[in-house]
């Protein structure tokens, strides 16, 4: 029962990302994530990337991984590479089925800045972090032993139309945002 729950939060999440422009990915493994991620910074080009190095990147050996592929990864000194990182891997801490949302609970502003300040954002997620409302993503947020010092809301890359009323792609944040499941139970966000 509760996989067939999970399959359909994942397809409903999937429906409403791709709706605003996002790309979902579901897979298995952290090395399935990672060999997926390879794949995606493949072709789209990638030569660069900041890794914000969490539970699912850990396990999954991305930073080797990616070096292996020939891109350059950064692990660190944030500040001075995302402006100029071509892409960035973060992984947040619960995604919402409805709204096709994603969010980061954290105050650590490496997060943010691997996920704001990039072209392109890759954004991990533990399938069991799926939650079907808002309503009960607010009362998860609430319940947790002290509320984090940030809670961000990510739906879809940047868009604004506030100049002239013409909606535009990246303006304050990522021009893409791709979004990986992963199935396989991988600890906490870090």
């Amino acid at each position: 029962m509760k996989k067939n729950l999970t399959t359909e939060l994942y397809k409903r999440f999937k429906t409403k990302l791709e709706v605003v422009a996002g790309e979902c990915y579901r897979v298995n493994t952290a090395i399935e994530a990672g060999e997926l991620v390879c794949k995606v910074l493949h072709e789209k080009g990638i030569q660069n990337v900041a890794l914000l190095d969490a539970s699912i990147s850990k396990k999954g050996d991305f930073a080797n991984l990616i070096e292996k592929k020939g891109i350059t990864v950064y692990i660190d000194h944030f500040r001075e590479v995302t402006p100029e990182a071509q892409a960035g891997i973060t992984q947040v801490n619960y995604a919402i089925a409805e709204l096709g949302t994603l969010v980061q609970a954290d105050a650590n502003v490496d997060q943010r800045l691997c996920s704001t300040l990039i072209p392109i954002h890759i954004a991990l997620v533990s399938t069991a972090s799926l939650i079907p409302s808002l309503k009960e993503t607010m009362a998860t947020i609430h319940g947790l032993p002290e509320i984090p010092g940030f809670v961000g809301f990510i739906t879809g890359p940047s868009r604004t139309s506030d100049i002239e009323r013409v909606l535009t792609i990246g303006v304050h944040g990522p021009k893409q945002l791709v979004v990986v499941f992963v199935d396989e139970e991988v600890g906490e966000v870090a």
